[in-house]
């Protein structure tokens, strides 16, 4: 590892990123109008599963985010035993916990979804249940996923994961066909071909993880004996991205269930603009990805200024990209918005609003580049102090505010998020410029 990495080494960890969001972005188009189709609430009752799962893959971002940013920076330093540690520690304690975490959620799944969707009844409510209970299965599957791929990623072998992300969407496809159009298995099979996608995913990533030699290598032995100084950096590195993450889930939980109390359109209308934001949205992971990675290799080499320079290189293309894809999704917000809902009302409340896209893609960009770079860097407790006060004392209230107490519906929901995204990049960038950062160990 050299301070200043040649183009073509950034190249090589970069297009492999970008194919592998665009990939993944364009499946998540397919899919949710597959999911559109089947009913008028069909993709309403299927984010509102979604949303409890990712509340779950928050609580376990203390392992995958906490093992990523350590192997950045370990890598960064050529600290191959340390950066090994870390992927043994990770591969023992992600499948225990998962396991255990799932099989407690089986058992609550119809109070979880009643208190999820309030008011719900009929189809959308069992539609809901019948989803989130089936998803539940491949928790397990989707944990260990997100933290091999952290791993691989950290240590700058984005390729693999892109050849993953490929081979499972292409699974999840197959599946969702034959489950939905062949089988006549509704929202059931949906969620089936969801957990199959996981499976193939985590089957490749972790034979990966164990064949790796690039900036750490698995010693299988070594792995199965528990490492109290690995778990313990881990855990301390990861906790505060998982309260952190846990505050942003909750969030979007709770307004979801405003949502939901508002009525099925306002639910679905907000699915749908959801849906876009797949395409739209999508500079949102490649710049956490680059973020962690690239930025976090030179602060572990010990350039802070490099990795500052950096930094704003990825925000800037980020930013650029994501409003060239806004663009076309708002001067065609009817094509966009009929994609994923054939309910004309919903279709005319989603493009009507379209153009909230490019404000709100502008802010999340900036969130998602600049708060990967405060946690590698070393502010993790900042990054989850920023993160938690500014969805409770910030968004939450607002979205109640505009949403019910204005009766702004899903508009309120938007510019609520809008303003609790922008003081969250504002923040993070003045962190990034101060002198601390980038000088705290790990």
């Amino acid at each position: 590892m050299t301070q200043q990495r040649s183009s073509g080494e950034i190249a090589r960890f970069v297009l492999p990123v970008v194919a592998e969001n665009a990939f993944t972005a364009l499946v998540s188009l397919v899919y949710s109008a597959i999911t559109g189709a089947l009913g008028p609430g069909s993709l309403a009752a299927a984010n509102t599963g979604n949303q409890a799962m990712n509340v779950i893959s928050a609580l376990f971002a203390m392992i995958s985010t906490g093992c990523a940013i350590l192997t950045a920076r370990l890598v960064g330093r050529k600290d191959t035993e340390g950066a090994s540690r870390t992927a043994e520690q990770t591969l023992f304690i992600t499948p225990v916990l998962s396991i255990v975490l799932s099989a407690l959620l089986i058992i609550l799944v119809t109070p979880t979804m009643r208190l999820l969707m309030p008011g719900a009844q009929g189809d959308f409510l069992r539609e809901g249940t019948v989803y989130y209970r089936a998803v539940l299965f491949s928790v397990p599957a989707l944990v260990v996923t997100n933290a091999c791929a952290g791993l691989l990623r950290a240590a700058g072998q984005s390729k693999t994961a892109l050849i993953s992300t490929v081979l499972s969407n292409l699974v999840q496809l197959l599946c969702v066909f034959l489950f939905t159009s062949v089988f006549k298995m509704g929202i059931l099979g949906v969620a089936l071909a969801m957990g199959a996608c996981r499976l193939v995913s985590a089957v490749f990533l972790v034979t990966a993880v164990l064949k790796n030699h690039r900036g750490f290598a698995v010693d299988r032995k070594r792995m199965l004996r528990p490492d109290a100084l690995a778990l313990s950096r881990i855990f301390r590195v990861g906790f505060p991205a998982s309260i952190d993450a846990l505050a942003v889930q909750l969030g979007y939980v709770i307004i979801n269930s405003m949502l939901v109390g508002m009525g099925q359109v306002h639910a679905s209308v907000n699915s749908v603009l959801s849906s876009v934001l797949l395409f739209t949205g999508i500079t949102q992971g490649i710049g956490s990805a680059c973020a962690t990675t690239l930025v976090g290799h030179l602060i572990g080499f010990g350039s802070v200024e490099g990795a500052r320079r950096r930094l704003n290189q990825i925000l800037l293309w980020c930013e650029g990209s994501s409003m060239l894809l806004c663009v076309p999704a708002v001067l065609f917000s009817g094509f966009s918005a009929g994609l994923f809902s054939k309910d004309a009302q919903v279709v005319q409340m989603a493009s009507a609003f379209m153009w909230i896209q490019i404000p709100y893609c502008m802010a999340a960009v900036g969130v998602n580049v600049c708060e990967p770079a405060v946690r590698v860097g070393g502010d993790v407790k900042f990054a989850m102090w920023n993160i938690s006060l500014c969805v409770m004392l910030i968004r939450i209230p607002l979205t109640w505010l505009f949403c019910i107490r204005m009766k702004l519906g899903v508009h309120g929901v938007y510019w609520a998020n809008i303003t609790s995204l922008s003081t969250r990049f504002l923040l993070d960038y003045l962190r990034i410029r101060s002198p601390k950062w980038g000088t705290r160990e790990l």
